[in-house]
């Protein structure tokens, strides 16, 4: 059995045995309602020198998805005098446990009707020799979708203070959570890049170096706590 077929058995083994024990022992999420204040750990401008990036934040106190799975949502738009501009999405969970999901994007658009082809990583280098890699998708608008246009969009996951690029890895750390029933806080940081995005070699490349500009730009702008809470140890 090649390395690939049994890490698709060990995840089918795993779901079945998550969903007997949820099914036969409910978990109740943990602090449904706490808030931690998202739109203060986050810059509205930043970085400190120019040129900044100014935002726009959009009103989500009153946000709350079928599942309770997720406390605090944070949506801004981040733009630039040049006219670039990157939208900012941020997602806190209290308690990882909770449906064993986030809002993945290339589910949220697939389900929505749009098409999604997966790209090479993004690779983000960052002060004091660390690189942060970025899950990398082109989400395909299709006339008649949710959201009928293309754009590039870039994600990671920070699971109490650990750092995630690959979603099978984050599915089974969620897993082992729910049948320990250990309670664990997660963030899912994503960039979305459309204005001017064009599924070609230089539309990608270029979309590549604006998000890699703006989260430089945001690491240099966050105090020590928040790095750990957005970027991981």
């Amino acid at each position: 059995m090649n390395r690939g077929r049994l890490r698709d058995v060990c995840m089918i083994a795993l779901m079945l045995g998550a969903f007997a024990f949820v099914q036969l022992n409910p978990i109740e999420k943990v602090a449904p309602s706490e808030k931690i204040q998202l739109s203060q750990l986050i810059p509205k401008e930043l970085p400190p020198e120019l040129p900044r990036w100014k935002s726009i934040s959009y009103d989500m106190s009153n946000y709350q998805d079928q599942w309770q799975s997720i406390n605090e949502l944070l949506v801004r738009k981040y733009y630039q005098r040049n006219q670039d501009n990157v939208d900012f999405i941020l997602e806190y969970s209290s308690d990882m446990r909770k449906n064993f999901s986030f809002h993945f994007p290339e589910s949220c658009h697939r389900s929505g009707g749009n098409e999604v082809d997966f790209l090479e990583p993004l690779s983000i280098p960052l002060d004091g020799g660390r690189t942060l890699m970025a899950k990398l998708i082109f989400i395909r608008g299709v006339r008649g979708s949710v959201e009928p246009h293309d754009k590039l969009v870039a994600y990671w996951l920070v699971i109490d203070q650990k750092h995630y690029h690959k979603t099978f890895w984050v599915k089974v750390d969620q897993m082992v959570a729910g049948l320990l029933k250990q309670s664990k806080t997660g963030m899912l940081i994503r960039l979305d890049v459309k204005d001017g995005i064009e599924y070609s070699d230089a539309g990608i490349s270029k979309g590549r170096e604006l998000m890699r500009r703006f989260v430089q730009d945001l690491y240099g702008s966050t105090h020590s706590d928040a790095r750990a809470m957005l970027f991981g140890q």
